[in-house]
């Protein structure tokens, strides 16, 4: 389900990213920046006993709810902005594709990114995850992940171990392409998170799937991973807790 926007109003450091973000999104007529840029410095000189960020941010706000030059078009951008910033809300993700070998991506980026594409092309998926549409050439799934996850790291060499148990027997998940459910496999510092995941956006989490628990697989990985000699935990959210 989509998150519902919420415009910072009080708190001065999201008020500030609301600010950077609008400034920096795209506007199709050429006086929209300079609109933006005349309310927030107008906004200053006015009511000395607020936060600069915040009042500024209310500015931009009543300004978007008129009729004047860029009204229409600030709204439109406000609101991509509220908009990324409540979809995105973790520190840190990984891109699914990504040349980069999963390397994490800080949550300001992402939410850069999700203004540029707007809200239509920004959309809450599975499990947290952030999807940007890129039209005709597909998407690009953004995973929550920790910081202190890296590609050569404890977690991720599990995570590859997981994979090639898990491969011959179950359908593993495709969000590369994000077509077909299926089980995925995501590291967690020093352990693996097994679960069910599927590409519909509109879908909550899938740690209770029928085809999850009622199907047998999560059983089935339990036991594959349990023969070669790992901890398998079962979590109160129904997904499964690898570690050695």
């Amino acid at each position: 389900m989509q998150t519902e926007p919420r415009l910072p109003v009080t708190d001065e450091s999201e008020a500030l990213e609301f600010l950077e973000l609008l400034e920096g999104a795209p506007f199709s007529a050429p006086y929209t920046g300079q609109v933006i840029d005349w309310l927030i410095r107008d906004s200053m000189v006015h009511a000395p006993d607020a936060s600069p960020a915040a009042r500024a941010v209310a500015a931009l706000w009543r300004y978007a709810a008129g009729r004047d030059l860029g009204a229409g078009e600030i709204a439109e951008r406000v609101r991509d902005v509220m908009h990324a910033m409540s979809l995105v809300a973790d520190e840190h993700y990984a891109a699914d594709p990504s040349p980069r070998r999963h390397r994490p991506v800080h949550g300001r980026s992402v939410r850069k990114l999700c203004v540029a594409a707007g809200r239509r092309r920004s959309l809450a998926g599975p499990g947290r995850t952030v999807v940007i549409a890129q039209g005709a050439h597909g998407h690009t799934v953004y995973r929550p992940v920790a910081p202190s996850v890296s590609p050569d790291g404890p977690g991720e060499t599990l995570r590859r171990e997981v994979l090639t148990v898990l491969a011959a027997h179950v359908h593993l998940a495709d969000r590369r392409t994000f077509q077909g459910s299926g089980v995925l496999v995501e590291s967690r510092h020093e352990s693996v998170e097994v679960t069910w995941w599927s590409p519909d956006p509109e879908a909550g989490s899938d740690h209770h799937h029928p085809a999850w628990i009622a199907g047998g697989v999560r059983l089935l990985c339990s036991a594959l991973l349990r023969g070669e000699g790992m901890k398998v935990t079962v979590q109160p959210n129904g997904a499964l807790l690898v570690a050695r």
